[in-house]
């Protein structure tokens, strides 16, 4: 069955570690464009956090926060919204904030917030400098976080977690699962990200294929981390990276090469260009 799109997660996928886009997979992706192929960007980031170069490939449709907002960049309008309902959201943070080591932010009506005391020392949070220059520029600074996610008339789409200790981190995992209508996964080894439960990638995937009249069957995703498990599962065909973690790879119809070495361009290649099957 021919492809009609293409879902890829943006870091350790199809950027590299440097969060480029390799000049292999800018080709590879932007001849599935010229095929008529949709590329859609599948991030936990927001819209606001797609690179430029990205969406020169072009791109009309994201998913974006886990799945927790699919978006028409062309018109502006939001196609769909998963939203985190607010109480839970302000139990998941007054929790995270029993952890001194933890840094905890937010996405809030389709924008990243954070607090002074992360925002100017996100390296003791083990953050490497190329995600600090990233969340530095898709973040607002405000007093107090908490205080802004639960106003009245916000909507909550995403609490991030950072630890600078991993015990903390699977300690906190832990006590998350005891709370109920929340997902949680991570996208690196030490954060998680806190979603309502409707919003997972692999979910959001197909409302989109449904809005496009795609069956699920024609349809390729790319992914390296745990937040990437659904979307691979869902998608008819599921391919992880080599750096993927290893549950990922297991659940996956297909591994290709790392995102330093255009693994997205090389199952491109494998079965779109070569038209092979797996």
């Amino acid at each position: 069955m021919r492809i009609r799109l293409i879902a890829f997660d943006l870091d350790g996928t199809v950027l590299d570690d440097e969060k480029r886009l390799p000049e292999r997979n800018r080709d590879a992706l932007k001849a599935c464009a010229g095929r008529g192929i949709y590329l859609v960007p599948c991030t936990g980031r927001l819209a606001a956090g797609i690179p430029q170069e990205i969406l020169n490939l072009g791109i009309r449709y994201a998913i974006t926060i886990n799945g927790g907002s699919i978006e028409d960049l062309k018109t502006g309008s939001q196609l769909d919204a998963q939203l985190l309902d607010k109480e839970t959201a302000e139990t998941v943070m007054r929790l995270a904030r029993k952890y001194p080591r933890v840094m905890c932010d937010a996405y809030v009506d389709g924008r990243g917030i954070s607090e002074a005391c992360y925002y100017d020392h996100l390296e003791q949070f083990g953050i490497s400098p190329v995600i600090q220059r990233m969340i530095r520029q898709t973040r607002t600074k405000v007093p107090d976080v908490l205080e802004y996610v639960v106003r009245p008339d916000t909507r909550v789409n995403k609490i991030n977690l950072y630890f600078a200790d991993s015990s903390e981190r699977e300690l906190l995992r832990k006590q998350l699962a005891q709370i109920p209508d929340i997902l949680v996964t991570s996208s690196v080894v030490n954060n998680l990200e806190i979603n309502g439960a409707g919003a997972s990638k692999g979910a959001a995937l197909l409302r989109l294929s449904a809005l496009l009249d795609v069956d699920i069957r024609e349809t390729m995703a790319f992914g390296d981390g745990g937040n990437d498990d659904s979307l691979i599962r869902e998608a008819g065909i599921g391919i992880a990276m080599e750096n993927a973690e290893e549950d990922l790879k297991a659940a996956a119809d297909y591994v290709t090469a790392c995102n330093n070495d255009s693994g997205v361009a090389q199952a491109i290649e494998k079965f779109i260009f070569s038209e092979n099957e797996i």
